[in-house]
């Protein structure tokens, strides 16, 4: 998102809510704006400042955004994201590569990797619809909170904690 996409919806924000941003400053408006949103997708944000607007009664805050953000882009249930697993899981014995990459970021993130979900597609359905599943939907919750933490950090962090693991990943920090 530039900063001519934060001025738009600022504009549009105040035009909304007439008290929002009243008696600041409004280049340190825009900044602080922008410093949020910089990683995000222009429409996504827009959506959520669409959404915010019809559904709160009080001026925007750059959490209430965030939240409208969250919800936009974590519209899958538990359960429909449990049924991505074991759709990949069936295709999982000969093309668990390409599986694994199809599968959005908290279903990769509690399976593993491609390999862990070739073991997956070996699994009889019983132990697979019970056990799996339960774990899945014990640990998927926190797999959502790490995730939406991880998306709040600056790209430049975030860049620096994986490039971090990597170094850890191929033992550089510990020779």
């Amino acid at each position: 998102m530039t900063r001519d996409d934060v001025k738009k919806m600022i504009v549009y924000l105040q035009v909304a809510f007439p008290s929002f941003g009243e008696g600041q400053d409004s280049s340190a408006l825009v900044e602080v704006w922008y410093d949020a949103f910089k990683d995000e997708d222009v429409k996504i944000v827009s959506r959520a400042a669409q959404n915010y607007v019809k559904l709160s009664q009080y001026p925007p805050t750059i959490a209430g955004i965030i939240e409208q953000i969250n919800l936009i882009k974590n519209k899958d249930t538990n359960t429909d994201l449990w049924a991505l697993i074991e759709k990949a899981a069936r295709n999982g014995t000969y093309g668990s590569v390409e599986e694994f990459e199809k599968l959005p970021p908290e279903c990769q993130s509690f399976i593993g990797s491609p390999a862990a979900l070739k073991e997956l597609a070996q699994i009889d359905s019983g132990t697979m619809n019970t056990i799996v599943k339960g774990q899945f939907l014990k640990r998927v919750e926190a797999i959502k909170q790490h995730q939406e933490v991880q998306r709040g950090l600056p790209s430049e962090v975030r860049r620096a904690i994986e490039e971090s693991r990597m170094r850890m990943l191929e033992g550089e920090i510990y020779d």
